[in-house]
């Protein structure tokens, strides 16, 4: 079940309006809190300068009682002096005088030890009406009696300034918001784009248009690199699809001489009575084909088999010499027949660490060729050697007619053969070398042909030594 939006543009305007949103609320709280430091700084410092006022309008009466100049407040110039809070004390708590504007309320409570010396220790406290203050204090001697000096101004205009600033804010949101959503809509559309182009391109290509490539608008960009990934799959997929074309038409090709070298020879045999030696030469014949056909078969099914993975290597460690000698007994029997030597020399003590029948299809394979294709009465070589990048190297040497340069790359292709010499009245059926290929290679190696300065051919395999 699909939860959200389907669309990666929606998803996207989505995500990054609501990150978008996130900074402006952080933005909003910060701006609130910010402007009531500012208000909250100001009204400190104007409450500082107050109270260097007020403690020289501050005298005793020759009464003894405690007041101030009114004659200040007659010539006000800042109407904020108007909601001065003041309250004046003695360090023990005595109350000596209170303004009219404070009345009859406590400004602060008993004195704490050392308040007002040195700094004015400035707090934010209620009243008992509910009203908060900002509230300082200061020590101030008047003809030689300490006084602590309370001055307080009320919050409620700072309050009241931060929440309109703030609704304001709050209002401007939810338009910027919407605004902001709409320029990232637009703005994904428009980086989306060319993904859609190659989405759109990339949907018309079909198995028999693998040739066709996506356009690289930008190729520095994450699309225009995506756009090259994807042309490179597509090489691929379209290299794939040939090998697969060219494999199955060989693989019929194949197929077909036997199965019609089976059906010629039934229809023939049927078309008149026979005698018993004849319908046994062609069944022979028959049975012969049979197993043409189920040797291709079998190969096939191991090129399907290793193609798909799921052919399991048991590798051990194991003594080269000794499974030369062993594919050398498997053969000889076919040398023998041509009157052909097989010369074996080398390093007895390599140790190579593979799968040791895999490895011996693939040896198999070259002196099966190599009997096959050298000239009567001639000398096949076998060299096993240590290389110098602690590679051991098994080489095999033919007289044969050789593999034009052309073909060297070509010949461990499947069903490939060359004209000179492999063809199929030789008996192969193109697959021997594309197996061995794959046979050495599983193991950690390497299958190749070398160049030859005069007649024949050397291939050789190449795995690393083991180091005892």
């Amino acid at each position: 079940m699909t939860l959200g939006p389907a669309h990666l543009r929606t998803r996207l305007t989505l995500w990054y309006t609501s990150v978008f949103g996130a900074i402006l609320l952080i933005f909003i709280v910060a701006a609130t809190l910010l402007l009531r430091w500012q208000l909250s700084s100001e009204l400190l410092r104007y409450e500082v300068q107050d109270m260097e006022t007020a403690e020289g309008l501050l005298y005793f009466t020759p009464t003894g009682a405690l007041t101030i100049d009114q004659r200040y407040h007659n010539s006000l110039q800042d109407e904020m002096l108007v909601h001065r809070l003041m309250q004046v004390m003695t360090p023990e708590g005595r109350i000596l005088f209170r303004n009219p504007r404070l009345g009859d309320l406590p400004l602060g409570g008993a004195p704490f030890p050392r308040e007002g010396f040195h700094v004015y220790n400035p707090r934010t406290i209620r009243l008992a009406n509910g009203v908060p203050v900002l509230l300082i204090s200061h020590i101030h001697s008047i003809n030689g009696k300490t006084l602590l000096i309370r001055i307080a101004y009320s919050l409620l205009p700072v309050e009241e300034q931060v929440r309109i600033s703030r609704d304001i804010l709050v209002l401007a949101f939810f338009p910027t918001l919407l605004l902001a959503g709409v320029g990232i809509y637009r703005l994904t559309l428009k980086a989306l784009l060319p993904l859609e182009k190659m989405a759109t391109a990339a949907e018309q290509i079909t198995a028999d248009q693998l040739s066709r490539r996506l356009a690289v608008e930008n190729p520095g960009d994450e699309l225009g690199h995506m756009a090259r990934v994807l042309n490179g799959l597509l090489a691929r997929l379209e290299a794939s699809f040939e090998h697969l074309k060219r494999f199955t038409a060989d693989a019929s090709h194949e197929l077909r001489t036997p199965l019609a070298c089976l059906r010629v020879a039934g229809e023939v045999a049927l078309e008149k009575h026979r005698s018993a030696e004849e319908y046994r030469e062609t069944v022979e014949s028959m049975l012969e084909e049979v197993m043409r056909l189920t040797h291709l078969v079998d190969r096939l099914l191991l090129i399907s088999r290793a193609d798909a993975g799921q052919i399991a290597l048991n590798r051990t460690t194991f003594c080269w010499m000794d499974l030369v000698q062993e594919a050398v007994a498997l053969v000889g029997v076919l040398a023998d027949e041509r009157l052909q030597t097989i010369d074996i020399s080398g390093d007895p003590s390599i140790q190579v660490y593979a799968d040791r029948y895999v490895l011996r299809h693939a040896m198999l394979n070259l002196l099966e060729n190599a009997v096959k294709y050298s000239p009567e009465g001639s000398t096949i070589g076998l060299r096993l050697s240590r290389r110098a990048d602690q590679m051991a190297e098994f080489s095999v040497i033919d007289q044969g007619p050789g593999v034009p340069e052309e073909d060297r790359e070509k010949i461990f292709d499947r069903f490939f053969r060359s004209d000179s010499g492999r063809a199929r009245d030789a008996g192969g059926d193109g697959l021997g070398l594309a197996i061995a290929r794959w046979a050495v290679g599983a193991n950690g190696g390497r299958l190749g042909l070398a160049a030859m300065e005069t007649r024949g051919s050397r291939f050789f395999i190449q795995l690393p030594a083991h180091q005892r």
